[in-house]
Protein backbone atom coordinates (compact mmCIF):
# COMPACT_ATOMS: atom_id res chain seq x y z
CA UNK A 1 0.00 0.00 0.00
CA UNK A 2 1.45 3.91 -0.65
CA UNK A 3 0.60 6.46 1.35
CA UNK A 4 -0.03 9.94 0.44
CA UNK A 5 1.91 12.74 1.99
CA UNK A 6 -1.19 15.24 1.90
CA UNK A 7 -3.88 15.05 4.66
CA UNK A 8 -6.99 13.38 3.74
CA UNK A 9 -10.22 15.45 3.06
CA UNK A 10 -12.41 13.83 6.11
CA UNK A 11 -9.33 15.24 8.17
CA UNK A 12 -9.35 18.87 6.16
CA UNK A 13 -12.88 19.27 6.84
CA UNK A 14 -12.82 18.53 10.43
CA UNK A 15 -10.64 21.00 11.07
CA UNK A 16 -12.38 23.90 9.77
CA UNK A 17 -14.79 22.69 12.03
CA UNK A 18 -12.69 23.74 15.01
CA UNK A 19 -12.04 26.94 13.43
CA UNK A 20 -15.54 27.86 12.90
CA UNK A 21 -18.61 28.74 15.11
CA UNK A 22 -22.02 28.34 13.70
CA UNK A 23 -24.93 29.89 14.76
CA UNK A 24 -28.19 28.49 13.83
CA UNK A 25 -31.74 30.57 13.60
CA UNK A 26 -34.42 28.13 12.69
CA UNK A 27 -37.70 30.22 11.53
CA UNK A 28 -41.32 29.43 12.32
CA UNK A 29 -42.48 31.80 10.04
CA UNK A 30 -45.79 29.55 7.76
CA UNK A 31 -45.03 28.21 4.65
CA UNK A 32 -45.69 29.92 1.34
CA UNK A 33 -46.56 28.06 -1.61
CA UNK A 34 -44.53 28.58 -5.12
CA UNK A 35 -48.29 28.34 -6.80
CA UNK A 36 -50.74 30.64 -8.00
CA UNK A 37 -53.26 28.95 -7.01
CA UNK A 38 -56.26 30.85 -4.91
CA UNK A 39 -56.77 30.29 -1.67
CA UNK A 40 -60.23 28.99 -1.86
CA UNK A 41 -59.12 26.30 -4.50
CA UNK A 42 -56.76 24.24 -2.40
CA UNK A 43 -57.61 20.78 -1.52
CA UNK A 44 -57.37 19.47 1.79
CA UNK A 45 -54.46 16.32 2.23
CA UNK A 46 -57.34 13.78 2.45
CA UNK A 47 -58.10 14.60 -1.05
CA UNK A 48 -55.31 13.90 -2.78
CA UNK A 49 -55.57 10.89 -5.17
CA UNK A 50 -54.75 7.51 -4.01
CA UNK A 51 -55.60 3.69 -2.72
CA UNK A 52 -59.08 4.17 -0.36
CA UNK A 53 -60.73 1.98 1.90
CA UNK A 54 -58.37 -1.26 3.73
CA UNK A 55 -55.39 0.55 1.36
CA UNK A 56 -55.23 3.20 4.16
CA UNK A 57 -55.04 1.27 7.32
CA UNK A 58 -51.68 1.27 8.78
CA UNK A 59 -49.43 -0.78 7.82
CA UNK A 60 -51.89 -3.29 6.32
CA UNK A 61 -52.51 -0.74 3.80
CA UNK A 62 -48.93 -0.98 2.49
CA UNK A 63 -48.45 -4.95 3.25
CA UNK A 64 -51.62 -5.30 0.57
CA UNK A 65 -49.29 -4.20 -2.19
CA UNK A 66 -47.30 -7.13 -1.91
CA UNK A 67 -47.72 -10.78 -1.90
CA UNK A 68 -49.63 -12.79 -1.10
CA UNK A 69 -52.01 -10.24 -1.55
CA UNK A 70 -51.11 -9.43 -4.98
CA UNK A 71 -47.95 -10.35 -7.64
CA UNK A 72 -45.29 -8.49 -6.55
CA UNK A 73 -42.40 -8.76 -3.79
CA UNK A 74 -40.72 -6.02 -2.12
CA UNK A 75 -38.00 -5.89 -4.81
CA UNK A 76 -40.62 -4.85 -7.16
CA UNK A 77 -41.91 -1.26 -4.90
CA UNK A 78 -40.59 0.55 -7.75
CA UNK A 79 -43.33 -1.44 -10.56
CA UNK A 80 -46.24 -1.31 -7.89
CA UNK A 81 -45.83 2.62 -7.48
CA UNK A 82 -45.41 2.95 -11.36
CA UNK A 83 -48.14 1.77 -11.74
CA UNK A 84 -50.05 3.55 -8.92
CA UNK A 85 -48.77 6.59 -10.50
CA UNK A 86 -50.17 5.40 -13.72
CA UNK A 87 -53.39 5.28 -12.65
CA UNK A 88 -54.03 8.26 -9.61
CA UNK A 89 -51.67 10.72 -11.63
CA UNK A 90 -48.30 12.90 -11.05
CA UNK A 91 -49.56 13.51 -6.93
CA UNK A 92 -50.65 11.10 -4.48
CA UNK A 93 -50.39 9.48 -1.22
CA UNK A 94 -50.20 5.78 0.11
CA UNK A 95 -49.42 4.05 2.87
CA UNK A 96 -46.25 3.15 3.55
CA UNK A 97 -46.07 1.37 7.11
CA UNK A 98 -47.75 3.56 9.68
CA UNK A 99 -47.66 6.88 7.92
CA UNK A 100 -48.73 8.25 4.78
CA UNK A 101 -46.28 9.12 1.95
CA UNK A 102 -46.52 11.05 -0.94
CA UNK A 103 -45.39 10.58 -3.97
CA UNK A 104 -44.81 13.55 -7.03
CA UNK A 105 -44.04 12.63 -10.20
CA UNK A 106 -44.14 15.70 -12.65
CA UNK A 107 -40.65 18.32 -12.46
CA UNK A 108 -43.14 21.37 -11.92
CA UNK A 109 -44.48 19.85 -8.63
CA UNK A 110 -41.07 18.57 -7.59
CA UNK A 111 -39.43 21.99 -7.84
CA UNK A 112 -41.75 23.64 -5.37
CA UNK A 113 -40.74 20.80 -2.85
CA UNK A 114 -36.83 21.27 -3.81
CA UNK A 115 -36.93 25.39 -3.77
CA UNK A 116 -39.22 25.39 -0.77
CA UNK A 117 -36.82 27.35 2.11
CA UNK A 118 -36.15 24.58 4.77
CA UNK A 119 -34.53 25.56 7.86
CA UNK A 120 -34.06 22.25 9.41
CA UNK A 121 -33.66 20.20 6.76
CA UNK A 122 -34.76 16.96 8.42
CA UNK A 123 -33.61 13.55 6.24
CA UNK A 124 -35.25 10.49 6.94
CA UNK A 125 -32.41 8.35 8.13
CA UNK A 126 -31.46 4.42 7.68
CA UNK A 127 -32.40 2.73 10.83
CA UNK A 128 -29.67 -0.07 11.16
CA UNK A 129 -27.17 3.02 11.01
CA UNK A 130 -28.72 4.88 13.89
CA UNK A 131 -29.32 1.18 15.96
CA UNK A 132 -25.59 0.62 15.25
CA UNK A 133 -23.97 4.40 16.53
CA UNK A 134 -26.36 4.37 19.59
CA UNK A 135 -24.94 0.86 20.67
CA UNK A 136 -21.06 1.47 20.01
CA UNK A 137 -21.25 5.26 20.75
CA UNK A 138 -19.75 6.36 16.90
CA UNK A 139 -20.07 9.47 15.51
CA UNK A 140 -22.90 9.28 12.91
CA UNK A 141 -22.07 10.15 9.45
CA UNK A 142 -23.25 13.23 7.97
CA UNK A 143 -26.49 11.60 6.15
CA UNK A 144 -27.80 10.81 9.82
CA UNK A 145 -27.01 14.13 11.35
CA UNK A 146 -29.80 16.70 11.99
CA UNK A 147 -30.08 20.01 13.20
CA UNK A 148 -27.43 22.10 14.86
CA UNK A 149 -24.73 19.17 14.60
CA UNK A 150 -25.87 18.24 10.57
CA UNK A 151 -24.97 21.95 10.06
CA UNK A 152 -21.93 22.32 11.52
CA UNK A 153 -20.39 19.57 9.71
CA UNK A 154 -22.18 19.97 6.26
CA UNK A 155 -20.87 23.72 5.85
CA UNK A 156 -17.11 22.89 6.01
CA UNK A 157 -17.68 19.38 4.42
CA UNK A 158 -19.62 21.75 1.28
CA UNK A 159 -16.89 24.41 1.48
CA UNK A 160 -13.99 21.74 0.59
CA UNK A 161 -15.97 18.84 -1.47
CA UNK A 162 -17.73 20.95 -3.93
CA UNK A 163 -15.26 23.46 -4.72
CA UNK A 164 -13.99 22.65 -7.85
CA UNK A 165 -10.26 23.93 -7.07
CA UNK A 166 -10.50 21.47 -4.11
CA UNK A 167 -11.59 19.03 -6.41
CA UNK A 168 -9.43 19.36 -8.88
CA UNK A 169 -6.73 18.57 -6.20
CA UNK A 170 -7.49 14.90 -6.31
CA UNK A 171 -8.27 14.43 -10.28
CA UNK A 172 -4.21 12.89 -10.56
CA UNK A 173 -4.59 10.54 -7.57
CA UNK A 174 -7.94 9.17 -9.19
CA UNK A 175 -5.82 9.05 -12.17
CA UNK A 176 -2.81 6.98 -10.84
CA UNK A 177 -5.84 4.52 -9.66
CA UNK A 178 -7.21 4.23 -12.93
CA UNK A 179 -3.62 3.54 -14.58
CA UNK A 180 -4.02 0.43 -12.29
CA UNK A 181 -7.03 -0.27 -13.37
CA UNK A 182 -6.40 -0.65 -17.05
CA UNK A 183 -3.45 -2.62 -16.19
CA UNK A 184 -5.93 -4.96 -14.31
CA UNK A 185 -8.36 -4.97 -17.78
CA UNK A 186 -5.10 -5.61 -19.79
CA UNK A 187 -4.91 -8.99 -17.90
CA UNK A 188 -8.27 -10.37 -19.12
CA UNK A 189 -9.61 -8.91 -22.10
CA UNK A 190 -13.32 -10.41 -21.40
CA UNK A 191 -14.39 -9.08 -17.81
CA UNK A 192 -16.41 -11.98 -16.50
CA UNK A 193 -17.65 -9.71 -13.65
CA UNK A 194 -17.71 -6.19 -14.62
CA UNK A 195 -19.24 -4.63 -11.55
CA UNK A 196 -17.30 -6.65 -9.05
CA UNK A 197 -14.22 -4.89 -10.85
CA UNK A 198 -15.21 -1.75 -11.18
CA UNK A 199 -16.13 -2.11 -7.43
CA UNK A 200 -12.32 -2.45 -6.67
CA UNK A 201 -11.35 0.39 -9.12
CA UNK A 202 -13.99 2.68 -7.28
CA UNK A 203 -12.81 1.27 -3.47
CA UNK A 204 -9.41 2.31 -4.13
CA UNK A 205 -9.98 5.64 -5.70
CA UNK A 206 -12.57 6.53 -2.65
CA UNK A 207 -10.28 5.18 -0.28
CA UNK A 208 -7.47 7.87 -1.47
CA UNK A 209 -9.99 10.98 -1.15
CA UNK A 210 -11.05 9.52 2.50
CA UNK A 211 -7.56 7.87 3.60
CA UNK A 212 -4.96 9.21 1.51
CA UNK A 213 -3.70 6.06 1.02
CA UNK A 214 -3.63 2.83 -1.63
CA UNK A 215 -6.08 -0.01 -0.22
CA UNK A 216 -4.68 -2.80 -2.05
CA UNK A 217 -7.94 -3.64 -3.54
CA UNK A 218 -6.32 -4.10 -7.76
CA UNK A 219 -3.26 -5.88 -6.56
CA UNK A 220 -2.59 -9.28 -7.58
CA UNK A 221 -4.07 -10.45 -4.08
CA UNK A 222 -6.51 -8.18 -3.47
CA UNK A 223 -7.66 -6.85 0.12
CA UNK A 224 -9.97 -9.33 0.33
CA UNK A 225 -10.55 -8.43 4.50
CA UNK A 226 -12.05 -4.96 3.39
CA UNK A 227 -13.95 -5.78 0.26
CA UNK A 228 -15.87 -8.56 2.18
CA UNK A 229 -16.86 -6.27 5.08
CA UNK A 230 -18.01 -3.16 1.89
CA UNK A 231 -20.31 -6.33 0.73
CA UNK A 232 -21.66 -7.10 4.02
CA UNK A 233 -22.23 -3.44 4.75
CA UNK A 234 -24.27 -3.22 1.65
CA UNK A 235 -25.94 -6.57 1.90
CA UNK A 236 -27.15 -5.83 5.39
CA UNK A 237 -27.97 -2.35 4.54
CA UNK A 238 -30.55 -3.76 1.99
CA UNK A 239 -31.73 -6.86 4.08
CA UNK A 240 -32.65 -3.93 7.15
CA UNK A 241 -34.16 -1.59 4.38
CA UNK A 242 -37.11 -4.86 3.29
CA UNK A 243 -37.90 -6.19 6.71
CA UNK A 244 -41.18 -6.12 7.41
CA UNK A 245 -40.47 -5.77 11.06
CA UNK A 246 -36.78 -4.79 12.46
CA UNK A 247 -36.03 -7.47 14.92
CA UNK A 248 -32.47 -5.97 14.73
CA UNK A 249 -33.37 -2.70 17.16
CA UNK A 250 -34.16 -5.55 20.03
CA UNK A 251 -31.72 -8.29 19.35
CA UNK A 252 -28.67 -8.23 17.83
CA UNK A 253 -29.95 -10.49 15.12
CA UNK A 254 -27.47 -12.25 12.60
CA UNK A 255 -27.85 -9.79 9.59
CA UNK A 256 -26.69 -6.83 12.69
CA UNK A 257 -24.00 -8.83 13.30
CA UNK A 258 -22.46 -8.79 10.06
CA UNK A 259 -23.67 -5.11 9.34
CA UNK A 260 -21.69 -4.37 13.15
CA UNK A 261 -18.44 -6.52 12.02
CA UNK A 262 -18.38 -4.24 8.54
CA UNK A 263 -18.24 -1.32 10.44
CA UNK A 264 -15.45 -2.16 12.99
CA UNK A 265 -13.57 -2.83 9.70
CA UNK A 266 -14.41 0.41 7.96
CA UNK A 267 -13.16 2.44 11.19
CA UNK A 268 -10.40 1.07 11.29
CA UNK A 269 -9.32 2.46 8.41
CA UNK A 270 -9.55 6.07 10.09
CA UNK A 271 -9.09 8.09 12.91
CA UNK A 272 -11.79 8.16 15.58
CA UNK A 273 -12.57 11.98 15.20
CA UNK A 274 -13.89 12.03 11.77
CA UNK A 275 -15.03 8.11 11.56
CA UNK A 276 -18.43 8.94 11.39
CA UNK A 277 -17.87 11.27 8.00
CA UNK A 278 -15.44 9.12 6.51
CA UNK A 279 -17.90 6.27 6.76
CA UNK A 280 -20.46 8.51 5.26
CA UNK A 281 -17.83 9.39 2.33
CA UNK A 282 -16.27 5.83 1.56
CA UNK A 283 -19.61 3.74 1.78
CA UNK A 284 -21.93 5.67 -0.35
CA UNK A 285 -19.29 6.39 -2.88
CA UNK A 286 -18.23 2.96 -3.55
CA UNK A 287 -21.49 1.14 -4.39
CA UNK A 288 -23.14 4.07 -6.20
CA UNK A 289 -20.36 5.34 -8.38
CA UNK A 290 -19.30 1.54 -9.35
CA UNK A 291 -22.98 0.51 -10.37
CA UNK A 292 -23.55 3.97 -12.67
CA UNK A 293 -20.03 3.50 -14.41
CA UNK A 294 -21.80 -0.35 -15.12
CA UNK A 295 -24.65 1.41 -16.81
CA UNK A 296 -22.50 3.70 -18.63
CA UNK A 297 -19.81 1.39 -20.14
CA UNK A 298 -22.48 -1.08 -21.19
CA UNK A 299 -24.39 1.65 -22.80
CA UNK A 300 -21.97 2.48 -24.78
CA UNK A 301 -20.71 -0.93 -25.24
CA UNK A 302 -24.54 -1.48 -26.44
CA UNK A 303 -24.36 1.57 -28.76
CA UNK A 304 -20.86 1.82 -30.55
CA UNK A 305 -22.05 4.57 -32.82
CA UNK A 306 -21.92 6.76 -29.60
CA UNK A 307 -19.10 5.19 -28.24
CA UNK A 308 -16.82 6.08 -31.26
CA UNK A 309 -18.38 9.51 -30.59
CA UNK A 310 -16.85 9.87 -27.17
CA UNK A 311 -13.52 8.33 -28.14
CA UNK A 312 -13.20 11.14 -30.69
CA UNK A 313 -14.37 13.67 -28.29
CA UNK A 314 -11.97 12.31 -25.89
CA UNK A 315 -8.99 12.90 -29.01
CA UNK A 316 -9.73 16.11 -29.77
CA UNK A 317 -9.92 17.57 -26.25
CA UNK A 318 -6.43 15.72 -24.81
CA UNK A 319 -4.41 15.54 -28.06
CA UNK A 320 -1.22 14.24 -26.65
CA UNK A 321 -1.63 15.90 -23.33
CA UNK A 322 -0.07 13.32 -20.50
CA UNK A 323 -2.48 14.38 -17.57
CA UNK A 324 -6.20 15.20 -17.75
CA UNK A 325 -6.71 18.45 -15.97
CA UNK A 326 -9.91 20.30 -14.96
CA UNK A 327 -9.88 22.22 -18.45
CA UNK A 328 -9.80 19.19 -20.23
CA UNK A 329 -13.03 17.83 -18.29
CA UNK A 330 -14.74 21.06 -18.68
CA UNK A 331 -14.46 20.88 -22.66
CA UNK A 332 -15.92 17.04 -22.80
CA UNK A 333 -19.28 18.23 -22.92
CA UNK A 334 -20.54 14.62 -24.96
CA UNK A 335 -18.55 12.66 -21.82
CA UNK A 336 -21.02 14.28 -19.46
CA UNK A 337 -24.19 14.02 -21.71
CA UNK A 338 -23.45 10.01 -22.22
CA UNK A 339 -22.96 9.48 -17.73
CA UNK A 340 -26.01 11.98 -18.02
CA UNK A 341 -27.92 9.80 -20.08
CA UNK A 342 -26.96 6.40 -18.05
CA UNK A 343 -28.12 7.86 -15.32
CA UNK A 344 -31.66 8.81 -16.56
CA UNK A 345 -32.16 5.18 -18.12
CA UNK A 346 -31.01 3.45 -14.86
CA UNK A 347 -31.58 5.97 -12.40
CA UNK A 348 -28.83 5.50 -9.75
CA UNK A 349 -30.95 5.23 -6.94
CA UNK A 350 -34.36 3.96 -5.38
CA UNK A 351 -37.19 6.97 -6.70
CA UNK A 352 -34.95 9.83 -5.76
CA UNK A 353 -34.88 12.98 -3.28
CA UNK A 354 -37.11 13.03 -0.17
CA UNK A 355 -38.52 15.92 1.98
CA UNK A 356 -39.58 16.33 5.06
CA UNK A 357 -42.20 19.34 5.48
CA UNK A 358 -41.62 21.64 7.95
CA UNK A 359 -44.66 23.89 7.48
CA UNK A 360 -48.20 23.20 5.75
CA UNK A 361 -47.00 23.48 1.89
CA UNK A 362 -49.17 23.84 -1.11
CA UNK A 363 -48.33 21.62 -4.07
CA UNK A 364 -50.38 21.74 -7.18
CA UNK A 365 -53.64 21.76 -6.05
CA UNK A 366 -52.98 20.23 -2.50
CA UNK A 367 -52.61 21.11 0.83
CA UNK A 368 -49.47 18.38 2.26
CA UNK A 369 -49.33 18.67 6.35
CA UNK A 370 -46.14 19.48 8.12
CA UNK A 371 -43.53 16.71 8.90
CA UNK A 372 -44.81 14.83 5.90
CA UNK A 373 -42.59 12.52 4.21
CA UNK A 374 -42.30 13.76 0.25
CA UNK A 375 -40.79 11.71 -2.30
CA UNK A 376 -39.84 13.22 -5.38
CA UNK A 377 -40.02 10.35 -7.73
CA UNK A 378 -37.33 11.08 -9.95
CA UNK A 379 -37.04 7.61 -11.56
CA UNK A 380 -40.51 7.81 -12.74
CA UNK A 381 -39.97 11.20 -14.38
CA UNK A 382 -37.05 10.08 -16.06
CA UNK A 383 -38.78 7.39 -18.17
CA UNK A 384 -41.61 9.63 -18.73
CA UNK A 385 -42.20 10.35 -22.58
CA UNK A 386 -43.92 13.59 -21.78
CA UNK A 387 -40.18 15.13 -20.54
CA UNK A 388 -38.10 13.01 -22.22
CA UNK A 389 -39.04 11.57 -25.67
CA UNK A 390 -38.14 8.16 -26.95
CA UNK A 391 -37.10 7.29 -23.17
CA UNK A 392 -35.81 4.10 -23.58
CA UNK A 393 -33.57 4.98 -26.75
CA UNK A 394 -29.75 6.02 -25.22
CA UNK A 395 -29.69 9.04 -26.60
CA UNK A 396 -26.68 11.25 -24.97
CA UNK A 397 -27.61 14.36 -27.21
CA UNK A 398 -30.40 15.23 -25.80
CA UNK A 399 -28.44 16.67 -22.75
CA UNK A 400 -26.14 19.23 -25.31
CA UNK A 401 -26.88 22.31 -25.72
CA UNK A 402 -28.58 23.76 -29.06
CA UNK A 403 -28.89 20.11 -29.52
CA UNK A 404 -30.71 20.71 -33.47
CA UNK A 405 -33.58 17.96 -32.47
CA UNK A 406 -35.48 20.27 -29.52
CA UNK A 407 -37.82 17.60 -29.28
CA UNK A 408 -35.35 14.71 -28.24
CA UNK A 409 -33.96 17.74 -25.59
CA UNK A 410 -36.98 19.10 -24.28
CA UNK A 411 -36.04 17.62 -20.83
CA UNK A 412 -33.33 20.32 -20.52
CA UNK A 413 -36.53 22.22 -19.92
CA UNK A 414 -37.35 20.50 -16.71
CA UNK A 415 -34.48 20.01 -14.24
CA UNK A 416 -36.11 18.77 -11.53
CA UNK A 417 -37.31 15.90 -13.60
CA UNK A 418 -33.50 14.73 -13.07
CA UNK A 419 -31.57 14.86 -9.92
CA UNK A 420 -29.48 11.87 -9.46
CA UNK A 421 -27.53 13.87 -6.43
CA UNK A 422 -30.35 15.45 -4.97
CA UNK A 423 -30.89 19.43 -4.63
CA UNK A 424 -29.84 22.02 -2.16
CA UNK A 425 -28.48 21.39 1.17
CA UNK A 426 -29.11 17.95 1.67
CA UNK A 427 -27.71 16.89 -1.86
CA UNK A 428 -25.02 14.56 -2.05
CA UNK A 429 -21.71 16.29 -0.62
CA UNK A 430 -19.48 13.87 -2.65
CA UNK A 431 -21.42 14.86 -6.43
CA UNK A 432 -17.91 16.26 -8.06
CA UNK A 433 -15.97 13.41 -6.73
CA UNK A 434 -18.35 10.89 -7.90
CA UNK A 435 -18.89 12.64 -11.24
CA UNK A 436 -14.71 13.01 -11.42
CA UNK A 437 -14.42 9.71 -10.48
CA UNK A 438 -16.59 8.15 -13.38
CA UNK A 439 -15.61 10.93 -16.11
CA UNK A 440 -11.75 10.38 -15.59
CA UNK A 441 -12.65 6.36 -15.31
CA UNK A 442 -13.89 6.60 -18.81
CA UNK A 443 -11.26 9.34 -20.00
CA UNK A 444 -8.21 9.51 -18.38
CA UNK A 445 -4.07 9.90 -18.71
CA UNK A 446 -0.97 8.68 -17.63
CA UNK A 447 2.27 9.15 -17.47
CA UNK A 448 3.18 6.68 -20.32
CA UNK A 449 0.54 7.84 -22.62
CA UNK A 450 -3.08 9.09 -22.99
CA UNK A 451 -4.87 5.43 -21.96
CA UNK A 452 -8.69 5.16 -20.45
CA UNK A 453 -11.10 2.43 -20.74
CA UNK A 454 -12.36 4.05 -24.29
CA UNK A 455 -9.09 5.38 -25.45
CA UNK A 456 -7.56 1.88 -24.63
CA UNK A 457 -10.28 -0.81 -25.83
CA UNK A 458 -13.20 -0.75 -27.80
CA UNK A 459 -16.15 -1.87 -25.56
CA UNK A 460 -18.60 -4.23 -27.06
CA UNK A 461 -21.07 -7.25 -25.39
CA UNK A 462 -21.28 -10.84 -25.89
CA UNK A 463 -23.21 -12.45 -28.80
CA UNK A 464 -26.85 -11.54 -28.35
CA UNK A 465 -26.91 -9.61 -25.58
CA UNK A 466 -28.99 -7.09 -26.41
CA UNK A 467 -29.69 -5.38 -22.84
CA UNK A 468 -28.53 -5.35 -18.84
CA UNK A 469 -31.59 -5.86 -17.11
CA UNK A 470 -31.26 -3.84 -13.71
CA UNK A 471 -32.54 -4.37 -9.80
CA UNK A 472 -33.47 -1.47 -7.68
CA UNK A 473 -31.91 -1.55 -4.58
CA UNK A 474 -30.46 1.27 -2.47
CA UNK A 475 -28.59 1.97 -5.59
CA UNK A 476 -29.62 0.63 -8.56
CA UNK A 477 -27.65 -2.46 -9.60
CA UNK A 478 -27.03 -5.07 -12.35
CA UNK A 479 -29.98 -7.99 -11.86
CA UNK A 480 -27.30 -10.74 -13.07
CA UNK A 481 -23.33 -10.64 -13.23
CA UNK A 482 -22.70 -8.20 -16.85
CA UNK A 483 -19.88 -9.72 -18.87
CA UNK A 484 -18.19 -7.32 -21.19
CA UNK A 485 -15.43 -8.18 -23.95
CA UNK A 486 -12.35 -5.62 -24.44
CA UNK A 487 -10.20 -4.82 -27.98
CA UNK A 488 -7.24 -3.11 -27.90
CA UNK A 489 -7.87 -0.09 -29.68
CA UNK A 490 -3.72 0.34 -30.53
CA UNK A 491 -3.28 4.09 -30.76
CA UNK A 492 -1.50 4.62 -27.70
CA UNK A 493 1.87 3.09 -26.30
CA UNK A 494 0.91 0.44 -23.72
CA UNK A 495 1.32 1.08 -19.78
Amino acid sequence: MHLIKSTSLPVQIYRCCDKLRFVTRYSTATATSHSTIHEEDIKPFHQIPGPKGLYTVPYLGSALQFKPFSPYTINDITTVIDNLKNKYGDIMRLRMGKDYVVYISHPDLAKTVFQYPYQEHVRVGLDIMEVYHKRTGTKKGLSLLQGEEWLALRRPAQEKMLKPTVVADYVPMIGNVTNDFVKRLRQQYTVTDLLEELFKYTTESVGMLCFNKRLGCLDSSPNTKLIKALEDMFTTMQQSFLLPFPTYKFFRTKMYTAFERSQQVLNELSKEDVVGLVTSLFGGGIDSTANGMVFVLTDLALNQDKQEILNQEIQQVLGDQQTVTKEHLSKMSYLKACVKESQRKVFPVLFGAARVTENDLVVGEYQIPKNMLVILNNMCMCKDERFYPDPKEYIPERWMRKYKDETIAKGQDYPFGFKPFGFGPRGCVGQRFAENEIYIGVAKSSEKGLISIIQNFKISMPPGIKEVKHVNRIFTSPLDKVTVLLTERNQFPSI
